[in-house]
């Protein structure tokens, strides 16, 4: 574009020299006179449409005029028309036209280029930055999992594969067991929620002292049964929050011994050793049968809100666990005590305390 403009400047001064110089003999350095008869009034100016003609005339006096045919016009308005400069060399006669506009404009375009230039080493200079600090993320990244797969990759006798992915803010914990082997899935189930809980809360504190201010999400898989056997998160300015099961109703029942667990652990707590008959998970229902190793007189002993508070917690882990949240889920625990039925525990979903039903 700016040839083009810089090449009709060229031809119009060329032919304004032209007519200029129209008069001259063949011979450069020979000056004479001749008479000329001139008619004025017939050559127009126009910019951009607007004919200034007669700002041309009043501000250059010397009104462009026609001998024999040509058009003969001043040479310093119509090089300012084109925003040109003019300089006048009085010793040799010497016009000379200055095109100001073109050579800021080489200028400008050449500091321009040179911007450029610097900005694209700048950009390389970001992109290998960023490359070296990618790659020392996965080499972090990479380092973590080793780590964690040494120290957990068995854990209480289970094998597990803990791989780690991370994106943006966010870190994916991915371990995986398979319970097809009898002996790996009787040590899962000796493994008490507590102790699973340290496990989560132990990975997530090694994540966490290498790589500040993320979200973590992760989870445990069990190839064998396809299925989430718990999950857990942990959000930037939050608590660890974990899930165990699913709430797909077609996976319930698979892992009734962690229910076993639940209940062992609550009645531990009370030091009563208590044994469990029979466990039955339906949809949105928990049937469970279990003795307590006590005598009779010990039975009666026991205050009623003292074994119903150890009952409501018992039924709110396995709400829990189950991720019921229907008003007619429950959880049904009948009661026996040395062999002899005593009582039906039971509670709903929309409940917050159970009752005795006998």
């Amino acid at each position: 574009m700016f040839k083009g403009i810089r090449f009709k400047k060229v031809l119009i001064i060329s032919i304004v020299l032209v007519l200029a110089l129209g008069t001259i003999a063949t011979a450069a350095n020979q000056v004479y006179q001749k008479k000329l008869t001139a008619t004025y009034g017939r050559i127009k100016f126009k910019v951009g449409g607007k004919d200034v003609t007669k700002e041309i005339e009043k501000k250059y006096n010397t009104p462009a005029f026609i001998v024999d045919g040509r058009s003969y016009v001043p040479v310093r308005a119509i090089a300012e028309l084109l925003d040109m400069e003019i300089k006048w060399d009085e010793e040799t006669y010497t016009a000379e036209i200055i095109d100001v506009k073109s050579k800021a404009y080489e200028e400008e375009l050449k500091k321009r280029d040179n911007e450029i230039a610097e900005l694209k080493k700048e950009i390389e200079k970001l992109k290998e930055k960023a490359e070296e600090e990618k790659a020392k993320k996965e080499k972090d990244i990479k380092d973590i999992e080793k780590e964690l797969n040494s120290k957990f990759g068995t854990y209480e006798g289970v094998d597990f594969d803990i791989v780690l992915k991370e994106s943006s803010n966010r870190i994916d914990v991915n371990i995986t067991m398979d319970l097809r082997d009898v002996r790996q899935e009787n040590y899962w189930n000796r493994i008490k929620h507590s102790d699973r809980k340290a496990l989560i809360e132990d990975i997530v504190d090694i994540i966490l002292s290498e790589i500040s201010n993320v979200d973590i999400y992760g989870s445990i898989y069990d190839e064998y049964y396809r299925k989430d056997v718990l999950t857990f998160n942990k959000k930037k300015n939050s608590s660890l929050s974990i899930s165990y099961g699913s709430s797909s109703s077609s996976s319930r029942g698979y892992y009734d011994r962690d229910i076993e667990d639940i209940v062992y652990n609550e009645f531990d707590k009370e030091k009563i050793k208590v044994y469990i008959d029979d466990i039955d998970t339906r949809n949105y229902e928990v049937y469970l049968s279990i003795d307590l190793d006590i005598s009779r007189s010990e039975y009666v002993d026991i205050k009623n809100y003292e074994l119903l508070d150890t009952l409501d917690r018992i039924a709110d882990k396995i709400f829990y666990y189950y991720d019921y949240d229907h008003d007619d889920d429950r959880v049904i625990i009948d009661i026996y005590v040395d062999g002899k039925y005593e009582t039906e525990y039971r509670i709903y979903g929309d409940e917050k305390y159970g009752k005795y039903y006998k």
